[in-house]
């Protein structure tokens, strides 16, 4: 850049300093990343999904796989800081952008899921999903190398098969695409049960952590399931008021507004997506 002389300095720096910080501003995240978490407990994250796995003496656990691309690299990290193989790969719930690419690790690990998700995981037949061989109801316990990690169902919420994973000795929390930090829910809730899904996080909220990791977004704490549970009970209270004073779903979308949560992450894009999903939602469960 050539500076006319009546440029004063002042004027110049201040230039450069806008350069310069525009130009980190405008420096894209690494599209793999890994965070330690706690001792041995890593979070991993390809583009906007995210997971964790544990390293311990006697192998490796992995949670959602995400995708062939997110494995591929992974497997290159987990070799750097050990040299045990991956022997279970968790799978969260049955959408396949949080699962697939798993195959990279058939070859030592078992798979894991809740026990709905199989027939589904089953039935969609990709190759770099492999068909959970271990299930589960309610609860299971994994132990190896001296870590317990804990698998909870609490109910349909997101889906009809959506776990979490509790590491109770460092007081951590994985659950996905349910619990959103400060985030509304995903556009329309697709595949969603709204009732239960409230019933569900009351559930979580009872069980013993300090810190909440979610499939995206950012790390947060106990705190943002009781919060995030308000937002859906404020949503379907203002959505029930709606339907039952006849509004048409476009009118609902027009008048329901829940200013608290403006700020949230997403609220511009779909809020009225969510608030779509649940009329829809209530309006069926009205004709049962």
């Amino acid at each position: 850049m050539i500076f006319s002389k009546w440029w004063s300095i002042p004027g110049a720096l201040a230039v450069l300093l806008f350069l310069v910080c525009s130009t980190d501003a405008q420096q894209p995240r690494p599209i793999d990343e890994i965070t330690n978490l706690a001792e041995n407990v890593y979070l991993f994250r390809h583009q906007s999904h995210q997971a964790i796995f544990i390293v311990t003496p006697a192998g490796v656990i992995v949670t959602d796989p995400i995708s062939p691309d997110a494995t591929a690299w992974l497997k290159i990290k987990i070799a750097a800081l050990t040299d045990q193989p991956v022997r279970y790969v968790i799978y969260s719930h049955h959408h396949n952008d949080h699962i697939s690419g798993g195959s990279v690790f058939s070859e030592t690990a078992h798979f894991v899921s809740q026990q709905a998700a199989r027939p589904k995981i089953l039935q969609a037949a990709d190759p770099d999903i492999p068909v959970p061989d271990l299930t589960f109801t309610d609860r299971m316990t994994i132990e190896l190398g001296g870590k317990q990690v804990e698998l909870i169902y609490t109910g349909k919420n997101h889906s009809d098969n959506s776990l979490v994973v509790l590491l109770p000795q460092n007081r951590l929390l994985f659950a996905v695409d349910f619990i959103p930090v400060e985030t509304v829910a995903y556009r329309a809730l697709p595949d969603a049960y709204p009732d239960d899904w409230i019933e569900s996080l009351k559930q979580v909220e009872q069980l013993d952590f300090d810190t909440l990791v979610p499939g995206h977004g950012k790390v947060g704490t106990k705190e943002h399931v009781r919060l995030f549970r308000e937002y859906l009970e404020a949503l379907r209270l203002a959505v029930s008021e709606q339907i039952r004073h006849g509004a048409t779903l476009e009118e609902a979308q027009h008048q329901v507004r829940l200013p608290k949560y403006e700020p949230w992450q997403s609220y511009a894009d779909w809020f009225p997506e969510n608030v779509a999903g649940m009329y829809r939602y209530l309006s069926q469960q009205a004709k049962k």
